[in-house]
């Protein structure tokens, strides 16, 4: 053991005269005394203060340094500091001296001095000190040089197992190889020493036809650029075999202004027989990301896209945005199958295709809402829609087929084509069911709408929170009585600026912006409150039937919603009715009727609104188990009770009852109608001749006569 140790310090001493120390002291004295000590071990330099320190320090290597703290014109704290904040200057171990030990020993090793000695010097603690913190390092290095080793012998390991090629090429006029690993001789057939004699000098000799050239050019034209290149070529193998290889460079660094790139080289013979399919593949995904999957028309991101371009193509022109749609193309749909809807749009999409060509762009945007793009004028636009004609005749059903159309004339070349589109539809709205129009243009009138619905929706959600939403009841009366037993909960829009807003303008609104969920809910809470105050006043409150949007039965908390309500104020499910309509039937069935089973199986009624409205009303009744039939009155709007329309509401009465549903009839504007109604055997009814709808108040009163009259 004791053998060992003084081989170590041997060593160690042997190390020692190979080094340099600086001694920094302003007094010569210390110097000569420090210098005595080490110079034996060490090369000794001198300085007398801090400048001069810096100053040798940055002029040649120094190993170790001694630094006195206190010095002219730089100190050595200065010193400790500059030293620390230079990257070559800053791994030298330092030792600094004072006679000055508690605040000045802290300060230096919080700046990074490696340790510390007190003046007056002891030849053996400074020796010793110095040694220490020497070998400290001396082994540090020898540690990270032998972990930076290893950790070179594995990278080269590893680089040489990559399947790969990878190099580092010189470029000029021709490719100097300076570094390759294993597999990139073996890519060209050629063992390591071969391939080092052949061809490092100059690598293009092993690339084929004007490949060289190509990639010569590619590597030059990038050579004031960090960007990565990538390409594929041909290499002709030892045993003359061609092969791809897929070559990628990336530069990154100049030596006296040769460019340097790493590169990488890849077989890719194998994939590259089937690159041609891979791109027809990307081709086809290509094709039906941009492109409606039926008719192969643009979908609509790519036709806003498209017209864009196609605006932008064309600046000095006139253009029409036409948006058009088939009336009631759900119900040809359901009479007469999927098959033949498909049908209709093909032809329709086949005729876009004949009659526009290059004039413009069209597209499918969503379900039967088709998008034109053609220059302005009548005529162009009579002869899309009489193309549209030409190509639907051949369609042979009962229904007739009508297109409706909007139209936009285009004015601001930098609003989007969704924009565009949107008031093109707009217009479009105005004439969907007009059996006198086909076609409207978008105007200044439809513009006030469009500003007017902008308005709503800038202060419905406000309206919403100041209560401006106000509850009316319309009392439903036995119609052989004529004592109220229900109600329909209807909103009324008290708005501070316009008034009463009328339901019909935005209700559809809000329905299309999906407003329509949180004003529901408004409503069902507004009525639990309401029907619950007038059972703490003791009044028997009639039950009171309240909307369900369509659009409700997307969310999957519906019913659980509904239930905590009634839980929440306490009140019987019977109490709460709820209506729904036919299109949230045809637009979400499956789901409607999951949650028509829960809302039932806990208790509550489903009421079918304005039933006998729509034309798959039948077909969706023997689907949808509703509780009661809310009969539309349009079948006797025009004929009074003569006619066909009574004996239909008769047959529609006959039918609930065999099928166990209670009716009601809306809309009941004369005694006649009452009278005939009672006689078919309809059960309730509701309109303008018993009571229209009222305030809360009003019904509070109309429900306090009723009990009056009862006591």
């Amino acid at each position: 053991m004791g053998t060992d140790r003084r081989k170590t310090r041997k060593g160690y001493k042997q190390m020692q005269r190979e080094k340099t120390m600086l001694i920094a002291d302003d007094v010569e004295l210390n110097r000569a005394l420090l210098e005595n000590i080490f110079d034996d071990e060490y090369s000794i330099l001198q300085a007398a203060d801090g400048v001069e320190a810096m100053e040798i320090l940055r002029s040649q290597p120094v190993d170790v340094v001694l630094l006195d703290i206190v010095m002219p014109r730089m100190d050595g704290f200065e010193v400790l500091k500059a030293m620390k904040e230079e990257e070559s200057l800053s791994g030298i171990p330092v030792i600094m001296a004072t006679s000055e030990k508690e605040k000045s020993e802290e300060r230096a090793l919080i700046l990074g001095a490696d340790d510390f000695i007190n003046k007056p010097y002891r030849a053996m603690v400074v020796k010793k000190r110095v040694e220490n913190i020497v070998v400290k390092h001396i082994l540090e290095r020898k540690r990270l040089e032998n972990a930076l080793f290893e950790t070179r012998n594995e990278l080269n390991s590893l680089i040489d197992s990559v399947p790969g090629g990878i190099g580092v090429w010189k470029v000029t006029d021709k490719v100097q190889v300076e570094y390759f690993n294993d597999g990139f001789c073996r890519q060209f057939g050629y063992d390591r020493e071969e391939f080092q004699e052949k061809f490092t000098k100059d690598l293009t000799v092993l690339w084929v036809g004007g490949d060289t050239e190509y990639i010569l050019k590619r590597l030059r034209e990038n050579q004031d650029s960090s960007d990565r290149i990538s390409l594929v070529h041909q290499v002709r193998r030892k045993d003359q075999i061609l092969r791809w290889f897929s070559l990628n460079a990336l530069k990154y660094k100049e030596e006296d202004g040769v460019p340097v790139y790493r590169i990488v080289n890849i077989d890719v013979t194998e994939s590259r027989e089937n690159e041609l399919l891979i791109e027809q593949k990307n081709e086809e995904l290509r094709y039906l990301l941009e492109h409606d999957a039926l008719t192969g028309l643009y979908n609509r991101s790519t036709f806003c896209r498209k017209t864009a371009d196609f605006l932008r193509q064309n600046p000095n022109g006139t253009y029409n945005m036409v948006q058009f749609d088939i009336e009631r193309f759900k119900v040809i749909n359901e009479l007469y199958g999927n098959f033949m809807g498909d049908r209709i749009l093909l032809l329709i999409a086949e005729g876009l295709q004949k009659c526009l060509k290059d004039k413009g762009t069209y597209g499918r945007l969503e379900a039967d809402h088709f998008a034109v793009c053609l220059p302005a004028g009548t005529e162009e636009l009579q002869y899309v829609r009489e193309q549209m004609d030409k190509s639907l005749a051949s369609v042979k059903i009962e229904q007739k087929i009508n297109l409706y159309y909007g139209v936009y004339t285009v004015e601001d070349r930098d609003m989007s084509v969704d924009l565009m589109c949107d008031r093109a539809n707009l217009a479009l709205r105005t004439v969907k069911g007009n059996s006198n129009r086909s076609y409207a243009v978008y105007n200044d009138e439809l513009h006030q709408v469009v500003l007017s619905e902008q308005q709503l929706t800038n202060s419905m959600e406000e309206a919403l929170l100041q209560r401006q939403f106000e509850v009316y009841y319309q009392p439903v009366v036995d119609l052989k009585t004529g004592e109220v037993v229900s109600a329909e909960a209807l909103v009324r829009w008290n708005h501070p600026e316009k008034g009463m807003v009328s339901p019909g303008f935005f209700i559809p609104f809000f329905e299309h912006n999906g407003f329509i969920i949180k004003l529901d809910a408004y409503i069902r809470e507004e009525v639990c409150r309401n029907i619950m105050e007038l059972g703490r006043r003791g009044l028997n409150c009639v039950p009171v039937s309240v909307n369900v949007s369509r659009l409700e039965f997307y969310d999957p908390n519906l019913c659980r919603s509904i239930i905590d309500l009634t839980e929440r104020y306490r009140l019987e499910p019977g109490m709460m009715r709820l209506e729904i309509t036919e299109s949230a039937y045809t637009d979400n069935p499956q789901q409607l009727l999951a949650a028509m089973k829960e809302l039932q199986n806990y208790g509550f009624q489903v009421l079918m609104d304005d039933f006998g409205s729509g034309y798959s009303s039948l077909n969706m009744l023997k689907d949808v188990p509703v509780d009661i039939l809310k009969m539309d009155m349009k079948f006797l709007e025009n004929q009074g009770i003569s006619g066909r329309g009574p004996e239909i509401l008769a047959s529609l009465v006959r039918m609930a009852k065999k099928l166990g549903m209670h009716t009601i009839a809306e809309g009941i504007e004369t005694k006649e109608q009452g009278d005939f109604l009672r006689s078919v055997g309809c059960e309730y009814g509701q309109g303008y001749y018993y009571a229209r709808p009222m305030p809360a108040d009003a019904f509070t009163n109309l429900l306090m006569a009723r009990e009056n009259v009862k006591g």
